[in-house]
């Protein structure tokens, strides 16, 4: 009798899914091969591929995959200390200021390293016309 239950709920939300899905409606890209929900998306699936191919090296979870990721993260949960001394949030997360400002943030203790991943992805943002957040 429970697993009976338990199979209609999760063929229910199954349906259900399916459902959303079906009525979320995609556009396609000029690429031929992709489709997405908003239009705009469409030029970042050539950035996708870019890097995967010429900076993950044909998608491998190297070095610069985890000094990317690394750059992401500290990239987000920056703050200012001046700012927070003077009561006023100080964060402004995931805006690409280490890349824009690198000469002062790779500088800063926990950015140390940084600036290696950084210059190997100023070519990406210069080639697709990207700000350094939208990387």
């Amino acid at each position: 009798m429970a697993f009976r239950t338990l199979l209609s709920i999760v063929s229910l939300a199954a349906a259900l899914q399916s459902a959303s899905a079906a009525l979320t409606r995609r556009v396609a890209c000029p690429d031929g091969k992709n489709t997405a929900t908003n239009a705009a998306c469409c030029q970042l699936f050539a950035v996708r591929d870019d890097l995967q191919e010429n900076l993950f090296h044909g998608g491998l979870c190297t070095a610069e995959a985890h000094e990317s990721l690394r750059l992401t993260f500290h990239d987000a949960i920056a703050f200012s200390p001046a700012l927070e001394a003077q009561g006023i949030f100080g964060g402004g997360g995931a805006d690409g200021s280490i890349v824009n400002f690198a000469e002062i943030e790779t500088a800063f203790h926990p950015n140390i390293g940084l600036d290696e991943i950084v210059a190997l992805q100023r070519p990406f943002i210069a080639r697709h016309n990207l700000s350094a957040a939208d990387l």
